[in-house]
């Protein structure tokens, strides 16, 4: 049987909204002011020691002046930092503070708590399978696992 395009894209449209509130569900950022924005770009941060602002906003799909806003928050709250190129004083780099990494790491660490606790009933067969179907959707948006 094959699906259309159309199909596909309905597919995912309905999915996004159910796959956020279940990321939202597995963190507790209710106690941390961040918008699930900031939460984004520390998340691609983490990926790499350290972006262009350019590369950010075009990681995240956003114009230069919106990134802008959103690292000014995120270094205000010490989770971001920005390093100036050192060949081109007009040119900035934004890289993960240490507080962004102990916050990535204790979302983590709660995502392992409640889906520990969500999954303990399924199968090793029922969680590998999981795994691969997320997998195997993300190796379409270029996800790569090290």
């Amino acid at each position: 049987m094959s699906r259309s395009v159309s199909e596909l894209a309905d597919l995912i449209f309905a999915y996004y909204p159910k796959m956020r509130k279940m990321y939202r569900n597995l963190v507790s950022i209710k106690d941390i002011p961040i918008s699930i924005t900031q939460l984004t770009c520390l998340h691609i941060l983490n990926q790499s020691s350290q972006l262009s602002m350019s590369e950010l906003a075009a990681d995240l799909c956003m114009s230069n002046q919106q990134l802008t806003k959103v690292i000014d928050v995120l270094t205000d709250m010490d989770m971001v930092e920005r390093v100036c190129d050192e060949h081109n004083r007009r040119k900035f780099y934004a890289r993960l503070a240490p507080k962004g990494t102990e916050l990535l790491n204790s979302l983590k660490n709660e995502i392992d708590r409640k889906l520990g606790y969500v999954l303990s009933k399924k199968s090793s067969d029922e969680i590998d399978k999981l795994y691969d179907s997320i997998a195997y959707v993300m190796s379409y948006f270029g996800y790569r696992e090290e």
